[in-house]
């Protein structure tokens, strides 16, 4: 993008995640904590999933997370809540694809897992990339994740955007607020519009390049379970709240319930993420492997 002139700050895609559902309710209470901070370009806030939030739940009838894929977008008259917002949400901020009216949307989310600081980018975008490396050198605790996403069929909200940053913010249990990670996502978003505002006027492009640590996405995998389904073991105490910690080759990642370790099947290091997070469980995800690089962005 040669310039950012449309910007989405979402809080609450899972109605249970309260980090981003307060800082949305504290911005559009009062404009002055954001407004200053990117002038060239149209901020709008919004809480993407109001029902869930009311019942304090992750969602209503499916995730609205995984409700953005052209396919879903294009049903009509769906029953399930979170597909008819999903189409509200692409109509007001998309639609989505070449055409869209949102040129950055940052979605933020907290997780059980202990991620800390967490930057998702879905793409290679010069802005989202080069505004996470400064970030990743700002603050200790934050790590950049890149997912790549064909964005027609990615089922995420940020995808209906030309570029978009999923913040991932833990380890923080669901329904629940913390004060430091309140404050720490708010300082986050505030110094992406910093660098909006820097990238419209021509300052960011021209620093120089940050080395960082990329994990990007491998595979996700399931638990252990039985030929009936069952779980049959657990995240290994060695790998319990080690986000980005090295999982070499046959090294423990599983341990059953009698005792017994379960390796990494892969023939190479991963770095697992979203250890153990709790709303994947009905996901039959344990964690996802990601392989990590260093990379000049």
């Amino acid at each position: 993008m040669s310039q950012i002139k449309t910007i989405v700050i979402a809080g609450g895609t899972h109605g249970n995640e309260l980090t981003g559902v307060k800082l949305y309710s504290k911005w559009a209470a009062d404009n002055h904590y954001y407004k200053h901070a990117c002038p060239s370009a149209k901020i709008e806030l919004v809480h993407t999933n109001i029902e869930a939030t009311q019942v304090c739940r992750r969602y209503v009838d499916l995730d609205l997370n995984r409700s953005f894929a052209n396919r879903l977008l294009a049903l009509e008259n769906p029953s399930a809540y979170e597909i008819r917002r999903a189409k509200e949400l692409n109509d007001r901020f998309g639609p989505k694809g070449e055409n869209t009216k949102t040129d950055l949307i940052i979605d933020v989310h907290n997780t059980t897992s202990n991620m800390g600081v967490c930057l998702i980018l879905s793409t290679r975008d010069p802005f989202t990339m080069r505004a996470s490396a400064e970030l990743v050198h700002e603050f200790p605790n934050c790590f950049i994740y890149y997912q790549p996403e064909e964005r027609g069929e990615s089922p995420y909200f940020g995808t209906i955007a030309k570029a978009d940053i999923c913040l991932e913010i833990g380890a923080q249990p669901h329904g629940t607020l913390d004060a430091s990670l309140f404050a720490e996502t708010e300082k986050i978003v505030l110094r992406y519009l910093e660098m909006a505002e820097e990238w419209n006027q021509g300052i960011l492009q021209k620093k120089p390049k940050k080395t960082v640590d990329v994990y990007t996405q491998y595979k996700d995998i399931d638990y252990p379970r039985d030929k009936f389904g069952e779980i049959r073991g657990m995240v290994h105490p060695n790998l319990q709240n080690g986000d980005y910690k090295e999982v070499k080759s046959s090294d423990p990642i599983f341990i059953s319930f009698d005792g017994k370790d379960i390796p990494n099947e892969e023939d190479k290091s991963v770095w697992p993420i979203f250890i153990n997070e709790s709303a994947y469980y009905e996901k039959k995800l344990a964690m996802s492997l990601t392989l990590k690089t260093t990379e000049e962005w």
